[in-house]
């Protein structure tokens, strides 16, 4: 068996000295699974009393003990000459320097971070009971030093005055330099270029007496190179009665090599080498420690692309894997280092863009100044990621979806920020995927309760539960109905009738609006070909249809083809949006209404007077009519501020040449009030609520639609 590799058929007892008892129970039951005797202690009293009784070979020790601090325990043991030889390794939370530096003048020799992760504890365990034993062998003293075996497996050397003074075949072989070359120059110069001024500094402190002289690693920079990683524990010996610094070298070169492989493993995506979610929840919790005692801001980002599934199944998975390559490639160019992190923590906090699976990365952006600056960055996203992708002679174009939350503001716990990031990405992708928003207190309507009812949505469309009802619109000049508003409703099982108000946001959330929509304008036509075929006068058919479709320029392809399927005259149809959409819309959908309107389709705008926009604003737009939002009827006549909103609206619409339609009207006074003032059409409980289409087809017969009050 190889001397000091495998140490699972050792009896080697290892000292746990660690308050959490969760901790210390699985560290003990890890250890005695490769064969370790372990005995544990929760305080550095007990640490010191079993450390005298037991004489361990190797203690494993938390940085911050209770009744008695570590470095004070630490300190007894090295200074009690029957304890003094048992290597100590130190655990800490967060690399406090201080205290680590404070640790090893007291005597440790080590430290690693905690939490634990076991391989890398089971690793340097073994790695300092190897650099032990030789140490163990040596009794500190020149004539003995002097009696080293020739064939040790451990590289042994001396420096002095910067030279190697001494040094065996096994150290000859590591270093795989000429010995003429090993004994003229310094032995810095065999060291890496990067590790010389740590190699340096620990020399200083051996020949300056220090205790806080612990094993180190560094790189040796051998011929044609050939880089090392070698581990060394040094003392100040005297050397022909001079002083000098003994060594104990080894090559740890796999070992590191495999540490590196299980700690990529264990902390980052294999896929595209970003950071998965371990590892960035890791750096999330010292960000945030960071921040609660600057009292700074951080902003999450999480990030979905959209539609990537059909990249998949029309590239295959290979194509698709080089994609989100590419996407977190993009991602590290596009997060600065300087973007992102405060000076301060830039070394335990250096991981800032991770991927957490599939088509999903989330990013952290730390040192917020002004929320600005963190839109910036969304929108810089936004735009690069969207430039084409250009793969193994494909040009593939992919867009994503990106919610934000905030530090304090949107919670001050990892799971919670990221939670609400996500839930801000989902409405993200609602609004129309390809744009960022910012989390807020109204997506917390998303309960478990309004989830179900999503879902029993989902089953009311393919269940064919669903139901159009419809209001007549009533010239007032000719007291004729010449128009029919079709509104959708839903009988629910448990909560009766759903309004279109319920229904459409349940809509959006669930990805269900664009089926509901066809339904409800493919319902609406047939239905109007249906009173045709019957003998009924021709009016039109006015369809209210989701903002969403809009923005997503849907409806454009939508409309003709529902059109064409159903036969219906375009003229006959009138398709209404709110205000408030209508202040969103770009040059493309712009383009999209006007298409539509050279069709012969009619546009009317719904609830005006609640989006805060000017009549003026309304001549850029291809209009038919507008319809005055009942919250102004209600209060009129009697309500001065009302009765003037309304006669201006009305007055205005005429000079664009729109029709004016007035919604809720219930009662005589408020129609001779809209019949003064000019008003075209009403619409309302005063003719009658919105019908079944077995109820409102007799209703049009009966008065042969004319109006009767």
């Amino acid at each position: 068996m190889s001397k000091g590799l495998d140490m699972r058929n050792r009896s080697n007892v290892v000292l746990i000295a660690e308050e959490d008892d969760e901790l210390r129970e699985l560290v003990r039951t890890e250890l005695e699974s490769e064969g370790f005797r372990v005995v544990s202690v929760a305080n550095g009293e007990e640490a010191i009393n079993k450390t005298r009784s037991l004489r361990p070979d190797v203690i494993v020790m938390d940085l911050m003990m209770p009744v008695m601090n570590s470095i004070e325990a630490i300190r007894r043991l090295k200074t009690d000459h029957a304890t003094s030889h048992i290597p100590i390794v130190v655990g800490t939370v967060v690399e406090e320097k201080e205290d680590i530096v404070k640790s090893f003048e007291a005597g440790a020799i080590a430290y690693i971070t905690k939490p634990y992760f076991m391989p890398e504890l089971k690793a340097k365990i073994n790695s300092v009971l190897q650099s032990k034993k030789p140490y163990d062998r040596v009794i500190l003293s020149e004539e003995k030093y002097r009696l080293l075996v020739e064939n040790a497996h451990e590289a042994i050397l001396v420096i002095q005055d910067g030279i190697l003074a001494f040094f065996n075949p096994t150290a000859l072989e590591l270093l795989n330099y000429p010995q003429s070359e090993l004994t003229s120059n310094p032995f810095v110069e065999f060291v890496h270029a990067e590790d010389r001024e740590e190699v340096l500094d620990y020399h200083a402190r051996i020949l300056s007496g220090k205790r806080a002289c612990p094993a180190y690693s560094f790189r040796i920079a051998s011929r044609n190179d050939n880089v090392k990683w070698v581990e060394a524990k040094g003392v100040l010996i005297d050397w022909d009665g001079k002083p000098a610094t003994l060594h104990f070298i080894a090559d740890i070169t796999a070992r590191k090599r495999s540490e590196e492989e299980m700690r990529f493993l264990a902390f980052y995506d294999c896929l595209t080498g970003l950071p998965n979610r371990l590892m960035f929840n890791e750096h999330m919790n010292q960000a945030l420690a960071y921040a609660k005692r600057t009292r700074g801001q951080l902003a999450t980002l999480f990030l979905d692309l959209d539609y990537f599934k059909r990249v998949n199944d029309t590239y295959g998975h290979h194509l698709g894997d080089m994609l989100l390559r590419a996407v977190g490639e993009r991602l590290i160019r596009i997060i600065r280092k300087s973007d992102i992190l405060a000076r301060n923590v830039e070394d335990i906090c250096s991981t800032n863009v991770a991927r957490f699976g599939g088509d999903e990365f989330v990013l952290l952006l730390t040192n917020i100044q002004d929320v600005q600056d963190v839109s910036k960055v969304a929108r810089r996203i936004l735009y690069t990621i969207s430039d084409a992708f250009k793969l193994e002679g494909h040009e593939l174009s992919v867009t994503t979806s990106i919610g934000i939350s905030l530090y304090p503001a949107d919670g001050e716990e990892p799971e919670t920020l990221i939670k609400n990031a996500d839930k801000a990405m989902y409405h993200a992708k609602n609004l129309g995927r390809n744009n960022y928003q910012f989390f807020a207190d109204s997506l917390e309507g998303t309960t478990p309760e309004r989830v179900t009812l999503r879902g029993d949505l989902r089953t009311a469309l393919e269940g064919e539960e669903l139901t159009l009802y419809y209001q007549p619109q009533l010239a007032i000049g000719t007291k004729t109905i010449i128009g029919i508003d079709a509104l959708i409703r839903w009988q629910h099982a448990d909560m009766g009738v759903i309004t279109p108000a319920e229904i459409i946001p349940l809509a959006e959330e669930g990805g269900l609006i664009e089926p509901i929509s066809e339904w409800v304008l493919r319902t609406a036509c047939l239905q109007h070909l249906a009173w045709q075929k019957a003998g009924l006068a021709s009016m039109r058919m006015a369809v209210n249809l989701s903002n969403l479709l809009f923005k997503q320029q849907k409806l454009v392809r939508l409309i003709p083809r529902v059109l064409d399927d159903t036969g219906m005259d375009p003229s006959f149809l009138e398709i209404e949006l709110t205000e408030s959409s209508l202040l969103q819309i770009g040059k493309s959908t712009k383009a999209a209404l006007q298409y539509l309107k050279e069709t012969g389709v009619r546009i009317a705008v719904d609830n005006f007077g609640t989006g805060y926009s000017s009549l003026y604003h309304l001549k850029n737009y291809p209009l038919d009519a507008l319809k005055i939002d009942r919250s102004f009827i209600k209060d009129i006549p009697g309500n001065a501020d009302s009765e003037v909103i309304v006669s201006a609206i009305i007055a205005m619409a005429h000079s664009l040449k729109l029709e004016v339609i007035a919604v809720g009207v219930e009662t005589e006074r408020q129609l001779d009030f809209l019949e003064e003032r000019g008003c075209d059409m009403i619409q309302g409980q005063l003719f009658s609520p919105p019908l079944p289409s077995y109820d409102i087809t007799p209703l049009i017969q009966e008065e042969g639609v004319e109006m009767t009050m």
